[in-house]
């Protein structure tokens, strides 16, 4: 069992690096152009993809907060794995 919690606290922090890896790049060149930036692309947007349309309808607005929204429910997913496994 603290192999399966291990490596799935493993998963969503490399998934969260990604998505900061991602935002970052994205203020300096445009992500998705060479193959390093099209991976993070490949592994982020099916996480950043549903937020973002979901926040358009909500918040009309053209700055983007989807990676922000999703590191937070990251985060809640991963505090809830914690705690379902005993406070580890």
């Amino acid at each position: 069992m603290d192999t399966l919690f291990n490596l799935a606290n493993l998963i969503l922090t490399l998934i969260v690096l990604a998505i900061i890896a991602r935002a970052l790049l994205s203020w300096v060149l445009p992500v998705g152009r060479d193959p390093w930036t099209r991976v993070l692309v490949t592994v982020t947007e099916p996480i950043l993809g549903p937020i973002r349309s979901l926040m358009l309808r909500i918040l009309p607005i053209p700055i983007d907060f989807s990676p922000i929204v999703a590191i937070l429910l990251i985060n809640f997913l991963q505090r809830l794995l914690r705690s379902a496994y005993g406070g580890y």
